[in-house]
């Protein structure tokens, strides 16, 4: 069957070569005409695919590690080279389809668990959620029986929320099987269950195939869902990762049920009382901050309180700030910064972010849900800078510019002070970093700047595009980071410039790498003649330039060392 696949495959990547591709097909009978050989392809059915068979055409096979797909005849014997550059061409076609396919299959993946988030996101109740999950879990992955288990701690006991499949002894299998189900739920793994163990557990005899993965939700293990199939199919390491993560999403979901009926409790006990004061003091902190703390309201809050959260902080900072407020009588420039925060405050907020404190010139934000939310605000603030800004220029106003930089990673949130005194705050080398991207969006010219560790945290990096800027040593670091512009937020002309050009660029960062400077700078010419707007590709540009006259060691790696912010 394998067999029969791969023919299959490799005769539809030489029907490919040879029908669809002209650009390749007068590549071969470029070459063919310049060895003068008369050549004919055939697939295996005998069926021409190109050219016309001669009486004494010597015959090559095309074949693949044994595997014959082909025929290629030639009038003499320069037709070998011929049979190398088709067994190339066929290999490159079904390597293009292979990667087509699993990121077809990466889409889908991502697509199910859209879905699935979408409708679990809907439901407030234990119950709801484990049904939901259980039906789509088993949808997903093709199961006919399923069990979805919550262990309460209080009671030592292993409760069934939700189940599908017709079993008829299952209650009386759960209860034989407790401890065996608490074990694993303890244990918190996921795990394809061997047939021999399937076949020694009577209370798995009406199934043949069975898998599980906990619910787990920080440091600590709700429950497990169990999927099972009455027939022997072979359940996959991608459908076990597929459960699992419907599992960690589902222990979430329950989580965040329980911790709002908790908290509806509690806030309908209390919210009389503190409401006004709420309404007020959320405005001087953020409420997001607040609930980081795992508290509902500030009056909550107290001296030391504080967690440790993965999250992208990010630095926005206004262009020429001091020409801008040096033209402004003081009252008028405290109105145009309050101008500029009411536009870029909202849009922060609508990505799941909060600004944790303006700078004068600019602001800091923290998102918690990570890079991608962080970095499509930063798109969102730029085009609405872009409408600002045509209000400006009807008034006679100097356009506004930003800088945006960012950073992922851990950092401390908490309450500092003392107890007459005291402030919401944030330690952590994350925030520091961050600040300095920001500062280094100045140097490379771009209107976005991220680290490598920022791209990597994106859920969806298909929706931006992206120039590699290289390594960079700031100050202040041992370890170099690699910098990425995200040109989403540059103007229409800019962003449409840096689109067209971003192989050419792409290659002159591959000379730059690899100290072939001369051609780098030619490169990197081109871009900045088509558009002297391009900052960033005029910085390389005179990067390779300098670099043509200087003796580079060996152990250079293109890590710019930046030492100021």
């Amino acid at each position: 069957m394998s067999d029969n696949k791969d023919f299959m495959g490799h005769s539809r990547a030489l029907r490919n070569v040879v029908k669809r591709n002209t650009d390749t097909l007068q590549l071969v009978q470029k070459l063919a005409d310049g060895f003068q050989v008369g050549i004919c392809i055939e697939d295996l059915e005998g069926k021409v695919l190109f050219g016309l068979k001669t009486d004494n055409a010597i015959a090559y096979s095309l074949d693949d590690s044994g595997l014959i797909y082909g025929t290629l005849y030639a009038t003499d014997e320069n037709g070998a080279p011929l049979v190398d550059l088709l067994s190339v061409l066929v290999r490159k076609e079904l390597e293009k389809k292979k990667i087509g396919t699993e990121v077809l299959g990466l889409y889908r993946e991502i697509n199910m668990i859209y879905n699935f988030s979408e409708l679990i996101s809907e439901k407030i109740d234990d119950i709801s959620i484990a049904k939901t999950a259980l039906q789509e879990a088993s949808q997903i992955i093709n199961a006919t029986h399923g069990v979805f288990l919550v262990y309460e701690p209080e009671q030592d006991r292993v409760v069934e929320m939700a189940t599908i499949g017709d079993n008829p002894d299952r209650d009386q299998n759960i209860d034989d099987q407790r401890g065996l189900l608490k074990d694993l739920i303890m244990k918190g793994t996921a795990a394809i269950v061997p047939m021999t163990r399937i076949k020694a557990n009577p209370a798995l005899s009406h199934l043949k195939t069975v898998m599980y993965a906990p619910l787990k939700v920080k440091h600590r293990t709700l429950g497990m869902i169990i999927l099972g199939h009455v027939e022997e199919v072979d359940f996959t390491a991608a459908e076990l990762k597929l459960l699992t993560t419907i599992a960690l999403q589902s222990a979430a979901a329950i989580e965040s049920a329980q911790l709002y009926q908790k908290g509806l409790k509690e806030a309908h006990d209390r919210e009389e009382a503190i409401k006004k004061i709420h309404e007020v003091s959320q405005k001087f902190v953020p409420q997001e901050f607040i609930k980081s703390l795992g508290k509902n309201k500030l009056t909550e809050v107290a001296l030391g309180d504080q967690v440790e959260r993965e999250v992208t902080v990010m630095f926005t900072d206004i262009r020429g700030f001091t020409t801008l407020s040096e033209r402004l009588a003081p009252k008028e420039n405290f109105l145009f910064i309050n101008s500029f925060n009411k536009r870029m405050g909202p849009i922060i907020r609508k990505n799941d972010g909060f600004i944790m404190q303006y700078l004068g010139d600019g602001f800091m934000a923290i998102f918690p849900k990570g890079s991608q939310n962080a970095l499509q605000a930063s798109v969102e603030m730029h085009l609405a800078l872009a409408e600002y800004n045509e209000e400006r220029i009807a008034k006679n106003r100097l356009p506004v510019h930003i800088g945006i930089g960012m950073q992922n990673g851990k950092l401390i949130m908490g309450i500092t002070g003392d107890v007459e005194r005291m402030d919401a705050a944030i330690i952590s080398d994350t925030v520091n970093t961050a600040s300095r991207i920001e500062g280094l969006s100045k140097h490379y010219g771009t209107s976005i700047l991220l680290t490598d560790l920022c791209k990597n945290n994106l859920i969806r990096p298909e929706a931006f595009d992206f120039r590699y800027l290289g390594p960079v040593q700031v100050q202040g670091k041992q370890k170099a980071l690699d910098l990425y512009e995200c040109i989403n937020g540059d103007h229409v002309a800019l962003r449409a410039h840096k689109l067209n050009t971003l192989s050419t660029f792409e290659q002159g960062m591959e000379l730059y790498f690899k100290k072939e400077f001369a051609m780098a700078a030619v490169t990197f010419q081109q871009i900045v003649k088509m558009n002297r707007e391009d900052h960033t590709a005029k910085l390389f540009l005179n990067r390779a330039a300098h670099l043509i006259t200087q003796e580079i060691g060996d152990d250079w790696k293109g890590v710019e060392s930046i030492t100021k912010k």
